[in-house]
């Protein structure tokens, strides 16, 4: 269990993502939950005015994580400090810390308890995360549940930024300011929000990354998803990870920077820490 937090972390970091250019045109029509005649920025801006708007939350989560025939269950917690901190923290049989994760907008980091070792470094370290735009605000949004744009620095998207895509289904937005990934936002605009967010693949057209919200619940005013479902695509696998997220609440009292004693905990490389999940995803 005591890698399952770097499988997570380090997979959706560098699984092999590339770029798909496939944009339709503005749109407008019948929009489930938009009724007639609404536009693309009708509906972007719907759900940006459903965005959280407490600045610190915290919350409870029970993690399961599964790739090849492998699969584990943990407890911990989810803080998060709107552009501050994202903070992972997983505990074993609800006593012992065993991993943590820490995203800011200077580094990335992963705890392994277990082991004192740790990972941490830039987020442009990464070819392909520099390459796309990726960085800490992407993951903030993914975890808020929001809209957003590779290399956006955390700003609010527009309308403009979006191409809209209708079928009998679901309304889907797709990014036409991406690089090197296509980002798809299949939205439900009866609810104002996200229901997925889709990182796709230039090579094989298929989705790479897939992050999934349901079973939400009131936050104040706003609603917050109770289930993150992701998926994504190893080179010879996939893993699959699921936060159910109980105990949601505005908390600023927690400290959001983590301190690493280098006297007890040793640095390991971002390769290194990616060796080993290859080893453990086959």
């Amino acid at each position: 269990m005591r890698y399952y937090i770097v499988i997570l972390v380090c997979a959706i970091f560098l699984a092999s993502c590339g770029s798909k250019k496939n944009m339709v045109g503005s749109g407008s029509g019948n929009i489930p939950g938009m009724g007639k005649g609404a536009t693309v920025a009708d509906v972007v801006q719907a759900i940006n005015d459903n965005r959280v708007t407490e600045p610190c939350i915290s919350a409870k989560i029970n993690l399961s994580i599964s790739a090849a025939s492998k699969s584990a269950r943990v407890g911990g917690s989810l803080r998060m400090k709107r552009n501050d901190v994202v903070q992972i923290s997983l505990v074993a049989l609800g006593l012992m810390e065993v991993g943590r994760l820490e995203l800011t907008p200077d580094y990335m980091m992963v705890v392994d308890r277990i082991n004192h070792q740790y990972v941490k470094c830039a987020y442009d370290e990464v070819d392909l995360f520099r390459g796309a735009g990726i960085d800490f605000y992407t993951f903030q949004s993914l975890f808020w549940e929001e809209l957003f744009v590779l290399d956006g620095n955390g700003e609010v998207p527009s309308g403009s930024s979006y191409s809209l895509r209708t079928d009998a289904e679901s309304v889907q937005l797709v990014n036409s300011q991406n690089r090197n990934v296509a980002l798809t936002f299949v939205v439900n605009t009866a609810k104002r929000l996200v229901g997925e967010t889709i990182f796709s693949s230039t090579e094989t057209a298929d989705p790479v990354l897939k992050w999934r919200y349901d079973e939400w619940g009131k936050l104040g005013e706003q609603d917050f998803p109770g289930t993150m479902k992701i998926s994504f695509a190893l080179p010879n696998n996939s893993v699959e990870a699921t936060f159910r997220i109980s105990s949601v609440k505005p908390d600023s009292s927690w400290e959001t920077r983590t301190e690493i004693n280098k006297n007890r905990y040793s640095e390991i490389s971002l390769q290194a820490a990616f060796n080993r999940i290859m080893n453990l995803a086959q």
